[in-house]
């Protein structure tokens, strides 16, 4: 019984020494089976602030930093907003007569942005004047473009928040870009 429960102890200190030490590689591992996501949001319009390469994507107000993946945003021959990835090319839609680099969602097209939490918070024992842990976790954004003629855009943001033991997150830190998938582009 004795050995048992001393072999018990040194999992549960393994386990708790790993937890702190690589708590953000395992989230991100096991956020790939499971996240917890909200209702998706529609998108009415996307506008692009940069200089082709980087930049950043405003869907609907909100604010996306296309690093560090770099897609390059720019137009196509027929006037439209398109993203390039991967050597495909995705078409947004007509230019904005106002504005030459936004665009607003055709009726005929669907688009939408879906927030999800990982599933996995993690400690950190920064330098908090309490002394307790501040607790961290993912924070995914999923755009979500579906053209009339198939083609499809599926992006994806990490961020880390920081949240007090009521769950009330203090920030966020941007992780960034981290997948860009087309399919059914005309490239």
């Amino acid at each position: 019984m004795r050995k048992i429960l001393v072999t018990l102890l040194i999992v549960i200190v393994t386990m708790s020494i790993l937890w702190i030490v690589a708590g953000r590689q395992v989230s991100e591992f096991a956020d790939r089976f499971q996240s917890t996501g909200a209702r998706p949001l529609p998108i009415h319009s996307i506008s692009y602030e940069g200089s082709g390469d980087g930049g950043t994507l405003v869907v609907d107000g909100a604010r996306f930093d296309l690093a560090p993946l770099k897609p390059h945003v720019g137009s196509t021959p027929q006037n439209e907003l398109a993203l390039a990835s991967g050597g495909k090319v995705f078409a947004f839609g007509p230019f904005r007569p106002s504005d030459t680099l936004a665009s607003d969602v055709p009726p005929e097209d669907s688009a939408s942005l879906t927030p999800s939490d990982g599933f996995l918070p993690w400690p950190n024992f920064g330098f908090r004047t309490n002394h307790l842990p501040l607790w961290q976790r993912h924070r995914y954004w999923q755009l979500v473009y579906k053209k009339h003629d198939g083609a499809r855009l599926r992006m994806i943001w990490r961020f880390q928040n920081y949240f007090d033991s009521h769950e009330e997150i203090t920030n966020y830190e941007a992780a960034g870009l981290i997948r860009v998938e087309i399919s059914g582009a005309s490239r």
